[in-house]
């Protein structure tokens, strides 16, 4: 009996330690990722973006307005039946009676290609900004990717530094000083690596939080490594001012829109002074006397808009009209300023990032006999790690370079309405 109580009690600990480990592990480890190139999530999330299939919604609803627009007006069935003497002397009938409109059901129609217009730039302009929000969170993954990066190599050298510091003669001045100072750092780099894992984690998530796929369980991820692989940060041959302004009136769907506002305006105006137009009523039927005798009857009238003109409707639709011409002219006037504005900052940022390679080269060069000197004891540890130091906030600031850089380049062409400047001015070598 107590093997047995002795055997239900180290079941019931393997379980709860099988629970245990279950519960710490994350809800996606390494082996789950699927590494896909910017261009492939581009793709997948036109096809599967739950939004966009929302938005493309809108453009049904704008083809059936068009119908709704043009629909004739339905009959009307009437019926006179006379009862008692009246009806002696006078018929009864039924028929119909059919509404026509003059010259409205074309102006309606119009105005709902319009609006049709409008909404497949709508729908255009959601698809081109949805690819450059999976720009900016690819982007993130990889200056996540990139900051942890960093922190493994310089976990890597404060381990060999540790080495170092052991390996020197015991009876050294400061060997104590030395070995622990390298050993509290290599500590605290493992708390700023597991920070640095956990930014990841989060810039993953959120990547596949944009692409926002329906019924996909994957967790994604960038097929480059790091920012450090220059395979996509490629060099940008940025085109002149005027190129990118000729381009971004020709190309920026939210221009476009805007015309296509201006459109419809211009033909609501059409609709409201139209129903000043009156409508005919056209009757006839069936008609029969009391005595038997049958007939038919004939009818028409006209619906007079006497008592109300629709003047507010049409100073409406002029107001409406005047406010769509005042809101293109001010996304052209804004949109030269923007360019001009984010036309220098690219160029900036560019020259930035090619120092930060320069300066780069000569940090690593000063490390590396830094490292030698320390090893040959030549210098205190206190110098290397001021070294190390520097040399770590400067791949953090030629890090933050390239998002810049990047974050320019995404703004430019946010302006100019383009996926890459490619469309703009042939060149070659662009991976962006």
């Amino acid at each position: 009996m107590k093997k047995v109580f002795i055997t239900l009690a180290l079941f019931i600990f393997s379980c709860l330690t099988v629970l245990a480990d279950t519960s710490s592990e994350l809800a996606h480890s390494e082996d789950d990722r699927f590494k896909i190139g910017l261009q492939d999530a581009m793709d997948m999330a036109l096809v599967g973006n739950i939004e966009l299939q929302e938005q493309r919604k809108n453009l049904g609803i704008s083809q059936n307005d068009i119908k709704a627009a043009n629909a004739l007006k339905n009959p009307q069935f009437q019926s006179n039946f006379l009862m008692g003497r009246i009806a002696r002397g006078n018929s009864s009938q039924f028929g119909l009676s059919l509404p026509i409109e003059i010259t409205k059901r074309g102006a309606r129609k119009r105005s709902a290609e319009a609006d049709l217009a409008y909404t497949e730039n709508k729908i255009k302009d959601y698809e081109f900004k949805l690819k450059l929000r999976i720009r900016t969170a690819y982007f993130n993954l990889l200056l996540a990717k990139s900051d942890l990066e960093i922190m493994e190599e310089r976990k890597l050298l404060l381990e060999d530094l540790y080495e170092i510091a052991k390996n020197r003669p015991k009876k050294s001045e400061n060997y104590e000083i030395d070995l622990l100072q390298a050993d509290m750092r290599l500590k605290k780099q493992l708390i700023q690596i597991n920070k640095a894992q956990a930014n990841v984690r989060t810039a993953q998530y959120n990547f596949n939080r944009v692409l926002n796929l329906e019924n996909n369980l994957t967790l994604y991820d960038t097929k480059e490594s790091s920012l450090f692989d220059k395979s996509f940060v490629a060099e940008i041959n940025l085109p002149g001012y005027d190129e990118l302004e000729a381009a971004a009136f020709g190309n920026r769907y939210d221009i476009k829109m805007a015309e296509a506002k201006i459109l419809k305006a211009k033909r609501d105006i059409s609709v409201a002074a139209k129903q000043r137009i009156p409508d005919l009523y056209l009757s006839g039927g069936y008609a029969f006397a009391h005595d038997g005798t049958p007939g038919a009857y004939v009818g028409a009238g006209f619906d007079i808009p006497s008592l109300y003109l629709y003047t507010p409707e049409i100073k409406n639709a002029k107001l409406n009209y005047e406010k769509a011409q005042l809101e293109y002219n001010s996304i052209i006037n804004i949109t030269k300023n923007v360019i001009h504005t984010n036309h220098d900052k690219f160029i900036i940022a560019k020259e930035n990032v090619e120092h930060y390679d320069s300066i780069l080269k000569e940090s690593s060069e000063i490390l590396k006999l830094s490292k030698q000197r320390y090893k040959k004891g030549k210098t205190p540890l206190t110098s290397l790690i001021v070294v190390e130091h520097a040399h770590q906030e400067l791949l953090n600031e030629y890090i933050s370079a390239i998002g810049v850089y990047y974050n320019a380049y995404i703004a430019l062409i946010q302006e100019i309405g383009v996926d890459n400047f490619s469309s703009v001015v042939k060149q070659d070598n662009i991976n962006l």
